[in-house]
């Protein structure tokens, strides 16, 4: 039960993260430069989210060794 409740937490932030990037991607056309963009990117914590999310996913998908 807790390994679905990682992937799922995991899950929230991945798509979270990822549906900010998206929408800071609007920035490109409206003058940015892609310095100004990854600066902006790096500067709000939402797209933090999708490599934490990943990882989230990565361990809740691991299986542990039995012991012997």
């Amino acid at each position: 039960m807790l390994r679905v409740c990682v992937y799922l937490a995991g899950f929230w932030l991945l798509c979270f993260g990822t549906i900010h990037s998206a929408v800071f991607l609007n920035l490109i056309p409206s003058g940015y430069t892609e310095e100004e963009y990854v600066t902006y990117m790096f500067s709000h914590t939402e797209t933090y989210f999708i490599p934490v999310g990943l990882l989230l996913i990565h361990l809740s998908t691991i299986k542990r060794k039995s012991p012997d």
